[in-house]
């Protein structure tokens, strides 16, 4: 017999945070780890953000050819069907001034170099801390 475990806190549905940051600024996510995305969804829907992700490069490329260009965008340099890395120059041709954000597990300044050489706005290790995530971006929005 199999019984239902509820969690100790209720998490918010999908659509309950995309429309709870609506009249804030946009935020697109593209990273394969659901828990990191989850993470950076909740702690900026917190602070008014309205906010998206997807688990795949072809997947982000496609959204940001086919709708409104995020006001920043959070990026994984590993991903399992390509490059965030290489991404960055064709993001920054169609959408020169949005924010990109580059996240990665690998912090040995190689590719912090590289992310930022190739466009990006500021390089994030994992894990970071959320705590420090409104000051960035406040300062990413107001470099806009």
């Amino acid at each position: 017999m199999s019984q239902d475990i509820k969690p100790d806190v209720e998490l918010p549905s999908d659509t309950v945070l995309a429309n709870r940051g609506k009249k804030g600024p946009f935020i697109l996510i593209i990273d394969d780890e659901p828990d990191i995305c989850r993470l950076l969804q909740l702690s900026l829907v917190k602070h008014g953000y309205s906010v998206k992700y997807v688990h795949a490069l072809t997947e982000g490329m496609q959204y940001l050819q086919q709708h409104q260009q995020p006001d920043i965008l959070f990026l994984d340099i590993h991903l399992p069907d390509g490059s965030g890395l290489e991404a960055i120059p064709d993001i920054k041709m169609k959408c020169p001034a949005l924010p990109v954000i580059t996240i990665s597990a690998y912090d040995n300044g190689m590719e912090k170099q590289k992310a930022l050489k190739a466009g990006a706005s500021y390089f994030l290790a994992k894990p970071f801390n959320v705590k420090n995530l409104d000051e960035l971006m406040s300062i990413m929005l107001s470099k806009k």
